[in-house]
């Protein structure tokens, strides 16, 4: 490959992976400003019950990435085939296919309120918390599902531009609404709810938008809806469905085990955590959907190089953010924690925030290498290689350290199982990615 080509590549690839990072950065942020806002402005018990709800906003959520990382990733086989009619009719598949699941999933849980909370793990003190904020978020899941389905298609059709100020708009809208719902107008839990809910309407309109105009290069076409065709765009994003699901999953597993060794203070320093490393995952996810439809693309076109040049300068990126983000865990994660606990009023608390965050940042290390590997396996249409990384790493792995470390460390033991499940993560995705190259020799 020459100089020029390199150079090219590298251009193209920063053009997709900057907006992607960022759009994730914006979803995550969400959830973290609702976070500040509540632990300010409400209670740290309320925080507790935001964190008890997440795995459900994060179930939602993987539904929107295995639909969109799939669309995205055959509409771009497609468009490098020359094939925009097939790309259409993947596009519209996908669109139409998670707005009927987002409605779904809004009816089912609105009629099971209750047992959704006390299956998440709400006790006496946080039920009432979770149950304000679940009921209303998840009236807005439709569009929070839709909203990313077409941001990530939107990068696919060519203006990753337009996602990033979209996402930008977003969140700025979630922050003055937080800020007005919560400490102006004192809706306590609810107001968060509600500003996320309003800020993911307004981002689902500005997308939708841009698919009904002239510009676009997808368009909404008639089509026979079917199961095979539906399944068939899911499996290419099942690894990164697992990804998202897994840490929905984790937050739960880890709810329901500090609940036992540490109690409600346990799941509050949880929470301040998971939005930090919830930040960082989704750091990683956004290289590999910047990186994939480009690695897909030139995969339909059968160019070989220009797919291991790609998907070398995505490890570089994804290691770089993996050092960046256990030093600052290790070296600054005072100001972090300080943000939602405040050390004068509850130094104990602080003080054990703290020290758990030195202990799990260690899991940072592996993880960029992990995620690009998987992220990699899709776009090369291995799905089952990425699947058994996603599942090993998000609930086998994880699962089984955090019982046994738990059982022997207690709360200790609950902050290193993360950092040892993504070893084992990462010995898994090497093996596989030796295999798969002495497939292809």
């Amino acid at each position: 490959m020459t100089n020029n080509k390199k150079l090219y590549i590298k251009s193209k690839f920063l053009s997709y992976v900057l907006p992607s990072v960022a759009a994730m950065w914006v979803y995550t942020i969400y959830t973290m400003v609702d976070g500040i806002f509540v632990a300010r402005g409400v209670s740290k018990t309320a925080l507790a019950a935001v964190n008890i709800s997440m795995p459900m906003i994060n179930v939602a959520f993987a539904v929107g990435i295995l639909f969109a990382v799939g669309a995205s990733t055959k509409a771009s086989i497609f468009k490098g085939q020359n094939k925009p009619e097939n790309a259409n009719r993947v596009f519209t598949l996908s669109t139409l296919t998670v707005a009927v699941i987002g409605i779904l999933v809004m009816a089912v849980i609105k009629l099971n309120l209750t047992w959704t909370a006390t299956m998440l793990g709400a006790t006496q003190e946080t039920i009432e918390y979770v149950k304000d904020y679940l009921g209303v978020i998840i009236m807005f899941v439709p569009f929070y599902m839709t909203s990313y389905n077409l941001e990530v298609l939107i990068k696919a059709d060519g203006f990753p531009k337009t996602a990033i100020k979209t996402s930008v708009l977003g969140a700025f809208t979630n922050i003055v609404l937080d800020a007005l719902f919560v400490l102006v107008f004192h809706w306590g839990i609810t107001g968060a709810a509600v500003a996320t809910g309003l800020s993911q309407v307004l981002t689902f309109s500005v997308y939708l938008r841009h698919f009904l105009s002239k510009r676009s290069g997808f368009s909404f076409v008639k089509i026979k809806w079917k199961i095979k065709d539906a399944a068939g765009i899911a499996k290419l994003g099942i690894a990164d469905f697992i990804t998202e699901i897994s840490a929905g999953l984790c937050i739960f597993i880890f709810n329901h085990i500090l609940l036992r060794v540490s109690g409600n203070d346990g799941v509050v320093i949880y929470t301040v955590i998971s939005y930090f490393s919830q930040l960082i995952l989704m750091t990683m996810i956004g290289i590999n959907q910047g990186a994939q439809p480009l690695i897909s693309y030139y995969h339909g076109k059968e160019k070989g190089e220009f797919c291991s040049y790609i998907f070398k300068i995505a490890l570089i990126c994804a290691g770089a953010c993996s050092l960046i983000a256990f030093a600052i865990g290790v070296i600054y994660p005072n100001p972090i924690v300080g943000v939602y606990i405040d050390k004068a009023t509850d130094g104990l608390l602080f003080e054990r925030g703290v020290e758990a965050f030195r202990l799990y940042s260690v899991s940072f290390l592996p993880l960029g290498i992990v995620t690009t590997l998987m992220g990699y396996f899709t776009s090369m249409k291995i799905p089952k290689f990425a699947m058994s990384i996603s599942l090993g790493r998000g609930l086998v792995f994880i699962t089984a350290f955090m019982m046994m470390f738990s059982s022997f460390m207690g709360e200790k033991g609950v902050w290193l199982s993360a950092a040892a499940s993504e070893i084992c993560a990462l010995m898994l995705g090497l093996i596989l990615f030796r295999r798969q190259k002495r497939i292809i020799k």
